[in-house]
């Protein structure tokens, strides 16, 4: 990566094509990135991001910042709320934990709206997209959804998101000439997402488990199914805290699990 962080950030265009990180990153799209040798505030390549960034950024003359940066194009992951077809679009609701979900609009234009068969509801997806904001609401203007096909890339945006972040934050200040800040509120903003994650594994397995009307209940191997195959550990994890916080209690033996609600 790059000081300026413009080397691992692809860009991508409103017809839907994506590149950047794990999406393929085109030689066409890097060249004039890495041309570029002083560091700069204003990023134009796509962002990884959580919701809570996105929904607390601030906005003034027109540009959204994050902490003093500049962002315009991002791209998020969580799970799909809602899912419904407009004349014009498809309309979103992507909740990735960290706050409440973010309206995101697939436009396809009245024909191809009509056509097209909105991703459904439950599954995780990552999300390209262009922050706006209208009457006061931020929402996001699709360029690219697609449905997650490993949850390990939901952890891989969340690393993703820290480093980015970490990254273009020492860029603004060497730009701007301040002080870069010591690395252990860099270890914070690391701290916070982990936290942010185990928390959005933690009630995506009690939600399973409440919703299971077997009397067995919910078994371990259908949860990590049910959730594209996470590391069995991760979920043993989360099932460890939710019976010690007294959320969930073993039924049948110590792979079956219900819900105390």
């Amino acid at each position: 990566m790059s000081k300026s962080g413009l080397g691992s950030y692809g860009s991508i265009s409103a017809e839907g094509g994506a590149s950047g990180g794990s999406d393929q990153l085109s030689e066409e799209s890097a060249a004039p990135a890495t041309k570029t040798l002083r560091p700069r505030a204003r990023i134009q390549d796509i962002v990884p991001c959580c919701v809570n960034q996105l929904l607390t950024s601030t906005l003034v003359d027109n540009v959204f910042k994050i902490r003093g940066i500049v962002v315009s194009q991002v791209s998020i992951v969580g799970i799909i709320r809602r899912a419904e077809r407009a004349p014009n679009c498809i309309l979103y609701k992507i909740d990735d934990m960290t706050s409440k979900p973010i309206e995101a609009r697939h436009w396809l234009g009245r024909d191809k709206a009509k056509q097209t068969t909105p991703l459904p509801v439950g599954v995780y997806a990552k999300v390209f997209g262009i922050l706006k904001c209208s009457a006061g609401a931020k929402s996001l203007e699709v360029l690219k959804i697609r449905v997650l096909e490993d949850m390990n890339e939901f952890t891989v945006h969340i690393l993703d998101t820290v480093n980015a972040h970490m990254v273009l934050d020492k860029a603004r200040q060497e730009t701007a000439g301040e002080s870069v800040p010591a690395a252990p509120s860099e270890m914070d903003d690391a701290r916070d997402y982990e936290e942010s994650r185990l928390n959005f594994i933690r009630k995506e397995v009690l939600r399973l488990i409440h919703e299971c009307p077997l009397q067995e209940g919910k078994s371990i191997r259908e949860l990590q199914t049910q959730l594209c195959g996470l590391n069995i550990k991760v979920i043993k994890e989360a099932i460890d805290y939710l019976a010690i916080e007294g959320h969930i209690y073993p039924t049948v033996d110590q792979e079956h699990f219900k819900s105390a609600d």
